[in-house]
């Protein structure tokens, strides 16, 4: 008899499709892939919640294009739904959750709708090893549907950003640095993901795939064409189709596994309906990080050892407004007059590259090199 996984797999299948940000044709592909999930908006509350990383430009494709945004509040609307759309950057400050929703154009999008999910928080109970309670937005919990709009990217810590790691924006302000601090190891980290994720499941998740994001996501210039939107009703079946894309094994990727071994659903790729045509991104650029899931354990302990140690600030690029500081969770960062680390305390959670907006927060030398090496 099939498991748990399996059964859930099959009743939601992956749905894909060729798109690009063309208005006139987004907006029909849209169309499709709400009415393939079967989901009934008519006179309910729906909240939409993008991926808003942080004030960064449209152009570098690091959050949910407003496009995306724009084409699925209207067809919500024309079916008779209430939308709400919102996201908590990990900016710390009230202000800054409008202004990276402002810079990123999905604030213009839809400013009707959007609501700065930073007002409302309310504890909510939860069984994670990190903590007895989250703070979550209120808007979060009270929607009648919740509908997650992810992107296409890769992630330094999680191997992949994707839907259920798109439900981490449900915390509310320090919220996310404290759960950083908590759980510190990659393994740790991906479990406390999981565990806001299972707070509020996603009635739906459609992803941004037009344009992707490789290599040391989530916030790289590296980025790749994809030309596609996908659309899940289970957010775990859908991240597990994107990472076979990106050339991961869904088994190798912690957000899944833990989701996995929770019966969330099925992640293996034989078990997996997809309706529409899709196949693995030739040379693909994932992040280090997943080297722990094809190797060794032990063997993949030691690399990051003696490779993966620590961030480092490129000078030339850095124009010393602070926000690396701001942003770590353990206050490892000081300015004098360009960001210091402090070694003894980052253990490399990548906060500070995740939100530099100018990129001068990189990996070490030795670790571009071996890339490289890599790559060729």
């Amino acid at each position: 008899m099939p498991d748990k996984n399996t059964e859930a797999a099959a009743r939601h299948p992956v749905f894909i499709r060729e798109a690009s940000y063309d208005s006139s044709r987004l907006d029909a592909v849209v169309s499709e892939l709400i009415d393939a999930s079967g989901l009934d908006v008519q006179g309910r509350s729906v909240l939409v919640k993008p991926n808003i990383l942080g004030p960064f430009e449209v152009e570098r494709a690091i959050t949910t294009h407003p496009a995306v945004v724009r084409a699925v509040v209207g067809n919500l609307k024309k079916r008779g739904a209430r939308v709400m759309v919102g996201d908590n950057p990990g900016m710390r400050g009230y202000g800054e959750n409008v202004l990276s929703a402002k810079r990123c154009g999905i604030y213009d999008a839809c400013p009707n709708e959007f609501v700065n999910l930073s007002e409302q928080p309310t504890f909510v109970q939860t069984r994670s090893r990190f903590t007895k309670q989250l703070l979550v937005s209120r808007h979060a919990l009270e929607a009648d549907l919740f509908i997650t709009l992810p992107k296409f990217k890769t992630h330094l810590v999680t191997t992949i950003t994707g839907a259920v790691k798109n439900s981490f924006g449900l915390l509310v302000g320090g919220q996310k640095s404290e759960m950083h601090r908590r759980a510190r190891s990659n393994r740790d980290f991906c479990e406390a993901v999981v565990d806001v994720y299972q707070v509020r499941p996603p009635d739906l998740a459609i992803m941004d795939a037009v344009t992707g994001m490789q290599g040391m996501g989530p916030s790289s210039d590296d980025l790749r064409e994809v030309g596609k939107l996908m659309a899940c009703r289970n957010a775990v079946t859908l991240d597990a189709v994107m990472a076979v894309m990106m050339g991961a094994q869904p088994e190798a990727v912690g957000t899944l596994r833990t989701a996995h071994d929770r019966g969330l659903s099925e992640i293996r790729r034989d078990r997996i309906e997809v309706d529409g045509k899709w196949e693995p991104i030739k040379d693909f650029k994932l992040p280090f990080r997943h080297m722990s899931g094809v190797i060794s354990t032990a063997l993949a302990r030691l690399f990051t050892y003696i490779m993966v140690k620590r961030p480092v600030v490129d000078q030339e690029i850095c124009v010393r407004c602070g926000l690396c500081a701001k942003q770590c969770p353990v206050e490892a960062i000081a300015l004098s007059p360009y960001p210091v680390i402090d070694t003894k305390k980052c253990f490399s959670c990548f906060c500070c590259h995740e939100f530099c907006k100018h990129n001068a927060v990189r990996v070490t030398r030795s670790v571009r090199f071996l890339r490289k090496v890599i790559d060729h």
